[in-house]
C-alpha cells in the first residue's frame, strides 16, 4: 500500500509534487495484468468492459446501416461471437450521448445503467434524465 508519508525528505530541489517510486513487482501468474491503485484520488477509471461493449455496438450498428454487414448473424461469425451476444450489445449504439460521456468519465451510476442494459436489452431507461 502506498501512502503519502515519506521516510526521508524530498531530494528534488523544491519540487515536492514529484514522487519517485522504485519497486520490484513479480509477474502476475498466467500472464495476467496488474493495476496500481492510489487511494484518495478523485479521478475515476472507466469500466473497460462497458466501454468496449459500447464501442462494438457503435461499430456494428454502423456496419448494418451502411450495408457493410447484412445481419447480426454475419457480424457474429466474423467476430467469433454468438448472434445472441451481438443482439445483446447492439442497442448500446442508441445510448444517449450524455450517458456515453459519463461512462467514459468513469461515472459509477452511468456505468451501472449501461451494464444493466447489456444484460436486459432494455435501453429505454438510458434516455431518462438523471
Amino acid at each position: 500500500m502506498l501512502t503519502d508519508t515519506f521516510a526521508e525528505p524530498s531530494q528534488d530541489n523544491g519540487q515536492d509534487n514529484i514522487i519517485s517510486l522504485e519497486a520490484t513487482i513479480p509477474a502476475a501468474p498466467g500472464g495476467g495484468s496488474g493495476k496500481l491503485v492510489f487511494e484518495g484520488q478523485d479521478a475515476k477509471t472507466p469500466d473497460p468492459v462497458v466501454v468496449k461493449a459500447i464501442a462494438r455496438a457503435f461499430v456494428w450498428f454502423e456496419q448494418l446501416t451502411t450495408g457493410k454487414s447484412q445481419s447480426m448473424a454475419e457480424i457474429a461469425v466474423r467476430e467469433h461471437v454468438t448472434d445472441n451476444y451481438v443482439s445483446n450489445l447492439i442497442h448500446l449504439a442508441w445510448l444517449s450521448p450524455d450517458l456515453v460521456g459519463r461512462v467514459l468519465h468513469g461515472d459509477p451510476e452511468a456505468t451501472a445503467l449501461a451494464r444493466a442494459a447489456m444484460l436486459t436489452r432494455n435501453s429505454e431507461i438510458l434516455w431518462t434524465p438523471r
